[in-house]
């Protein structure tokens, strides 16, 4: 089986620089998977599978979905999403493409086909929609409201309620027999991807959606060059909007039975007209000290790195609590000094790396591929950085790369005795299985809430306040959340190994200077006090009681 890989484009585009993500595999005649809106390329993965040994394969995530950067301007139009699209292609040096698209990539692919017939061999367009002036009307009024983050996580039941009603009515606000659907309900995983897509995207997520809507893409169809399949699978709601398009001597409009009829018959048009077989995978640092993400691949799978700098040497490499990724620790790593060269990872099972499950030893596989990263990119006199957890992570690797460092930093490391890891592992790593009534989105929010509140989290008692004023930023819970169920597979593993991993033997064994910092409000405090007095390599810092403004005191211990 091919193996699917992930990869970042940086584009010099007419937006701006901006970085696409996109999955990539196969071989043969070149092909463009579109997907639908609110969703991201990861929706196509078993079609990628099904497809690989037919066609070489790229699907990006449309911009401001998934962890494609959105455009940088005041409407998004497909028009424009269209232009983003050939700019990817003339970023990876592709002439000529197949276009495979599903509902909003099905009407982007109209839009690219209209716009520029010289860059399309062929295109199979699944599942379209073409709306009157008083659907459209009611469609702006009331299909895509504002996603907004609530302190009580009132917003994720709204979420789950939403996934759920649009498999019941079309539009899902609009409750009548007339627009009652026949769909099954999805399963509680599958309706959970659904709105972690939405969470990814935030309130972006109306974006390319809402520019679907709007495109009046009926006027265009007759006028297509490009040899095209328009159809879509009996079930499919869309299906009606077909017999409102006009075909033409290049345009074949043909409902189909079932989506897997609609898939084999857009795969056969696809081969038809075989387009280039080739691309280029390039991702340039960006030079502006903004982040660059780009895709390492590891013996452990891909791992998604960001970067700030081209500089190799003295870098400050950021390592996440498990159940995080680099973007939840942005806070940080994005206010410390610009003139510092910094390196933030995704843990394998977490963020956009790799998630297939780690069989067993999760410290172990942190180790190799941190190694992996300092030794292939070359970094070295570097500053390692953990946080919570994954201080275990930095310890175990530090024995291992000694001679590219100058320094640890471990902030508010998880150093418990026996008694409190059994606790730990009993209590604060709770199995969330979805729900069909998706409350088991408000646990993950709260889990998270109170651990900005509570040690450890579950301790909800005056022994376990957090002193001080905490960052209950809803944005920034939502990020963490959203992160953590994606991490599902992998966080309650990984955190129960790195727990298990004797940290404070460690601290003694390594003579490397190692500086811990704390808030002067956690409970562990007189633990790092303690350690201070007893080990001379060791400096014990206080952050301030609100980690947004950690940075400033980082920065100037590197």
């Amino acid at each position: 089986m091919n193996k699917i890989k992930t990869e970042y484009c940086t584009i010099k585009s007419h937006w701006g620089i901006r970085q696409v993500r996109y999955l990539t595999c196969g071989s043969g005649p070149l092909i463009f998977l579109l997907h639908q809106s609110p969703k991201s390329a990861d929706e196509y993965r078993p079609l990628i599978e099904q497809w690989s040994n037919d066609f070489t394969i790229i699907a990006p995530d449309t911009p401001g979905y998934g962890d494609s950067d959105p455009l940088n301007t005041d409407e998004v139009t497909i028009e424009k999403i269209a232009q983003a699209t050939i700019e990817l292609a003339d970023a990876l040096g592709i002439n000529k493409f197949g276009l495979y698209g599903f509902h909003t990539g099905a009407i982007i692919s109209i839009a690219i086909g209209y716009s520029y017939p010289n860059r399309v061999k062929a295109m199979a367009c699944n599942g379209v929609l073409v709306l009157s002036d008083d659907e459209l009307k009611n469609i702006r009024d009331n299909y895509l409201p504002a996603y907004h983050p609530k302190w009580d996580g009132s917003h994720l039941a709204w979420l789950w309620s939403r996934m759920r009603e649009q498999l019941i009515f079309f539009p899902w606000h609009q409750r009548t027999e007339e627009s009652r659907i026949q769909f099954d309900i999805s399963s509680p995983e599958v309706l959970q991807e659904n709105a972690v897509e939405v969470m990814r995207a935030g309130d972006a997520y109306r974006q390319a959606y809402g520019a679907a809507f709007e495109y009046r893409l009926e006027q265009f169809v007759p006028e297509l060059s490009v040899p095209a399949l328009i159809t879509a699978g009996e079930s499919d709601p869309l299906c009606k909007c077909l017999d409102q398009l006009t075909s033409s001597d290049s345009v074949r409009i043909h409902p189909s039975k079932t989506h897997e009829e609609a898939l084999e018959k857009a795969r056969e048009i696809l081969l038809n007209h075989p387009a280039d077989s080739s691309f280029k995978i390039e991702t340039d640092t960006r030079e502006d000290a903004a982040f660059t993400k780009t895709i390492f691949h590891s013996m452990h799978g891909d791992i998604k790195i960001e970067k700030n700098s081209k500089t190799t040497s003295q870098p400050l490499l950021c390592i996440h609590p498990p159940g995080g990724s680099s973007k939840t620790i942005r806070f940080l790593t994005e206010s410390i000094d610009k003139d510092i060269p910094i390196v933030s990872i995704d843990l394998p099972g977490h963020g956009e790396s790799s998630k297939e499950p780690i069989q067993k030893n999760p410290l172990n596989t942190h180790t190799d591929v941190i190694s992996e990263i300092v030794q292939k990119n070359g970094l070295n006199q570097l500053t390692i950085l953990g946080m919570q957890a994954s201080c275990s992570s930095v310890m175990h690797t530090a024995k291992m790369i000694t001679g590219s460092l100058n320094k640890i930093i471990l902030i508010e490391p998880w150093i418990l005795s026996e008694k409190q890891i059994s606790n730990f592992i009993e209590l604060g790593l709770p199995e969330i299985k979805p729900e069909w009534s998706g409350g088991h989105l408000q646990q993950y929010w709260h889990m998270v809430r109170d651990s900005k509140l509570f040690w450890p989290w579950y301790n909800r008692s005056i022994s376990g306040i957090i002193e001080g004023s905490p960052n209950l930023d809803e944005k920034q819970l939502d990020i963490e959340v959203t992160e953590l169920i994606r991490s599902d597979l992998s966080w309650r593993e990984t955190t129960s190994d790195l727990l298990h991993y004797p940290i404070r033997d460690s601290l003694s064994e390594i003579e490397l200077p190692i500086i811990i910092c704390g808030r002067s409000s956690h409970p562990l405090e007189k633990v790092y006090m303690n350690i201070e007095q007893k080990l001379e390599n060791i400096s014990y810092f206080t952050l301030d009681h609100n980690p947004v403004n950690w940075a400033s005191k980082i920065s100037k211990l590197i």
